[in-house]
């Protein structure tokens, strides 16, 4: 049946795409039935005379949709998804796909397989399947809801029909000084309101700086892994990704020295504290001879600081920004992960040349950031309103992070590697080579439990030994039976053979 594809290497649709719509219109048209197994990546890339990857891509996209899953050393098979295929995007075509006439003219700049993890993720969080450590959120049950109302209220009485028009596009003033005043009294003692732009959310921060310095075929060094929400954004402006693996201190300074060399990228993307996913933070000194090393190699930082309120054990580190002295460091800083996702607010501190390009690229975008829920914003910050919410949910992470922590120690395999992390929202879990965490994924869905698989926070999509467990969302009795569960489902696909060392790097291009 495979061989009968009709797979067109001419078409503007990648041929990883059409192998992976050959295959769900088999699906839907019943060729292929619930628990048909599909052949070896290798078998079939030779009946279809493409690439191997190509094959491996196609398999990844349709085990992210949904429609297979794979069982290390059974294969992979197609799964029972109900009379639900709209949930992939596609509910009003027979076929399983849009008219070929509409997709021949798409962009390609969301048609990589690799933009998609992003997508994955976030379809998941916001579900409301069982129990669910996806996503890195906060808790809901102890978001300030009375307390930014009664913000939101002062603001309309107070300023009325003004902050419900259009705003700077650079975000309203008092909430930048706000923000430059924090980022001040931090050490980052060049902040100024001139040089902070408000973003929609911190993801918006991101494609904006990405999109300001990056072309196609341009290089960009990261986080070995790192945030799957920027390797998205560099995945769909067509980015040469350089990984240069990190430790228990975040990105390797020796190998980070080889990439600087060897590539000369145009910035390195970097999360220096509370790391995501492995939740490292870099020390004093690592911190320093990064920003020293960029600035000698004239190497752009863009530092992500997504989680630096969200310490629970321990003293803070300067950030990038502040040793450097905001000269050769961008700053992304966001509200959703403190505060309230739902606020939709981050921003970009950057120097004056850049903010000019940024900025009219965020006008290009949305004109600017609701300035009712700016205003809103900075009247409750100037009200003590984060330091209040903080004080109550710090105490409510750290026992839900060591409720986690004590879980995974009772029910993970002892080979299995994490550490309890002192801060942000999840545990970051390695297992030994041979464990495939796709197939753990499908299964762990099946009984109600939900977890962020680790090969979407990989450039090059390896990863798939590891998972990433969010403890901020969940309550302690949830998450005891939802590690339990997910201990169990490890055991039982335990591989066969000795474990294979589980350390070693990873990189998206190489680094030498």
């Amino acid at each position: 049946m495979f061989s009968s594809f009709k797979l067109d290497p001419k078409s503007s649709e990648p041929v990883y795409r059409q192998i992976a719509l050959e295959i769900r219109r088999a699906i839907l048209d019943g060729r292929l039935e619930t628990g048909s197994r599909l052949p070896a990546t290798r078998d079939l890339a030779g009946q279809l005379g493409v690439n191997r990857n190509t094959v491996v891509a196609a398999y990844e996209a349709l085990g992210a949709e949904g429609w297979i899953a794979s069982h290390t050393g059974r294969g992979t098979f197609v799964v029972d998804r109900g009379e639900d295929p709209a949930e992939v995007g596609y509910p009003d075509y027979p076929d399983g796909a849009p008219d070929e006439s509409l997709r021949s003219g798409f962009s390609r700049t969301v048609e990589c397989a690799a933009v998609g993890g992003l997508q994955s993720i976030y379809r998941l969080a916001i579900s409301d399947e069982g129990i669910s450590f996806v996503g890195s959120y906060p808790a809901a049950d102890l978001m300030p809801v009375e307390p930014f109302a009664a913000s939101m209220q002062a603001v309309l009485a107070r300023d009325g029909a003004s902050v419900l028009g259009y705003g700077p596009t650079a975000g309203e003033l008092g909430l930048r000084e706000t923000i430059a005043e924090t980022m001040r009294g931090a050490g980052s003692e060049n902040a100024t309101p001139d040089r902070t732009l408000v973003t929609s959310g911190a993801q918006q921060a991101i494609e904006l700086v990405f999109r300001t310095f990056v072309e196609r075929e341009d290089t960009v060094v990261i986080e070995e892994p790192t945030y799957t929400g920027a390797l998205s954004v560099l995945n769909s402006l067509g980015a040469r990704i350089v990984g240069v693996p990190v430790d228990e201190e975040g990105i390797r300074p020796d190998l980070l020295e080889i990439a600087l060399s060897r590539h000369r990228p145009k910035f390195l993307y970097v999360q220096p504290t509370f790391h995501n996913p492995t939740t490292s933070v870099m020390d004093v000194e690592r911190r320093r001879e990064v920003v020293d090393m960029c600035r000698r190699h004239r190497v752009l930082i863009v530092e992500d600081d997504w989680a630096g309120d969200l310490r629970l054990d321990g003293e803070p580190s300067p950030s990038l920004h502040a040793i450097d002295g905001g000269s050769n460091v961008i700053y992304l800083g966001t509200f959703s992960k403190k505060l309230m996702p739902g606020l939709r607010v981050g921003w970009v501190a950057a120097p004056a040349a850049v903010m000019e390009r940024l900025v009219e690229l965020k006008r290009l975008q949305d004109c600017g950031t609701s300035p009712l829920i700016q205003a809103a914003l900075d009247h409750f910050l100037r009200a003590g309103g984060l330091e209040a919410h903080l004080e109550k949910t710090l105490p409510a992470y750290r026992a839900r992070r060591d409720a986690m922590f004590d879980a995974l120690t009772r029910h993970f395999p002892k080979e299995a590697v994490f550490s309890r992390p002192s801060g942000g929202l999840f545990v970051w879990v390695t297992l030994p080579v041979g464990y495939d965490c796709r197939g753990l994924f499908a299964a762990a869905r099946r009984r109600g439990v939900l977890y962020s698989r680790g090969d979407l926070f990989h450039g090059d999509g390896s990863g798939h030994n590891s998972l990433r467990l969010t403890y901020s969302a969940a309550d302690p009795s949830r998450i005891e039976d939802g590690v339990s569960l997910l201990g169990e489902l490890i055991s039982e696909r335990r591989p066969a053979g000795p474990f294979k060392d589980s350390s070693g790097t990873a990189e998206s291009m190489p680094i030498f």
